[in-house]
C-alpha cells in the first residue's frame, strides 16, 4: 500500500484529527473559555478546569477519528461502530464536565 492510497483512504480522518488536535491543544494551553462559550463566558464557574477537560475530550475525539481511519482498512463496519461509540462517549463526558464545572 502506497502513501497515496493511505491518504486517499484516511483523508477525512486525518483532517478531523488535525483540527481536533489544534483546538484541543489550544484549549489546554490557553485555557480561554471564550473558545467554547462566546456569549457570557463569565458564567462558567470553574473556567480553568472546564477548558482543560474540554480540551482533553476534543483530543479524545481526534484520536478516535484516527483510530477509525486505521480500522477502516480492515473492516468498514467496525470503523463506523467505533466512531459512533466514541461520539456517544464524548457526549457523555461533555455532559459530565459541563454539569461539574460550568
Amino acid at each position: 500500500m502506497t502513501f497515496q492510497e493511505i491518504i486517499n483512504q484516511m483523508g477525512i480522518e486525518l483532517l478531523v484529527f488535525a483540527v481536533c488536535l489544534f483546538f484541543g491543544v489550544r484549549l489546554i494551553i490557553t485555557r480561554d473559555v471564550r473558545i467554547l462559550k462566546k456569549e457570557h463566558p463569565e458564567e462558567i464557574k470553574h473556567p480553568k478546569e472546564y477548558t482543560l477537560y474540554a480540551g482533553m475530550i476534543i483530543l479524545f475525539l481526534g484520536a478516535s477519528a484516527l483510530i477509525m481511519g486505521i480500522i477502516s482498512f480492515f473492516n468498514p463496519v467496525a470503523a463506523v461502530v467505533e466512531i459512533v461509540c466514541s461520539v456517544v462517549l464524548m457526549a457523555l463526558m461533555w455532559k459530565f464536565i459541563y454539569e461539574k464545572y460550568a
